[in-house]
């Protein structure tokens, strides 16, 4: 055994670096790259994914009013339709969600009743006009199991 103290022990040893405590200006400069490249890259990503979920739910809106117009024009005769069809405009609530929106009719006889088309449109981007259509069918008095014109009382 020695009688050596610590302090003498530490001596004898080489010295220790001491941890790095601060980053240097490269690091500091190539971290700043790589963040603002991430960000460049995916600003625009954020951006088109916010119109995207605007115009899905522009489209859900326009899929629901068109739905809501067919099933009270399909309830009436077909001469109801048709005077319907003439004063044919989208609802309160959707003219307030989809500024600009248009809504057409249009009934033509098939063979067995007449066939109601009814389309939407309207300007999700300026240059871009989109368009939905939906069809349906009234249902003649003779083509009806009991006889009945389509805007009876159903089952």
């Amino acid at each position: 055994m020695t009688s050596e103290t610590p302090i003498q022990r530490d001596k004898r040893q080489t010295p220790r670096r001491c941890p790095r405590l601060a980053t240097s200006s490269i690091e500091v400069l190539v971290a700043f790259t790589l963040l603002s490249t991430a960000l460049s890259l995916s600003l625009p990503l954020v951006i088109r994914h916010g119109r995207l979920l605007e115009s899905c739910r522009h489209y859900r809106l326009a899929l629901d009013e068109l739905s809501n117009q067919l099933d009270r024009l399909t309830a009436l005769p077909e001469a109801g339709a048709r005077t319907e069809l003439k004063q044919l405009k989208p609802s309160s609530f959707l003219a307030a969600k989809l500024p600009g929106a248009e809504l057409t009719g249009q009934l033509q006889p098939v063979d067995f009743g007449s066939r109601l088309t009814l389309r939407l449109s309207w300007r999700d981007m300026p240059q871009q006009p989109t368009t939905v259509a939906m069809a349906a069918w009234i249902l003649s008095a003779a083509s009806q199991p009991d006889g009945s014109p389509s805007g009876g009382p159903r089952p």
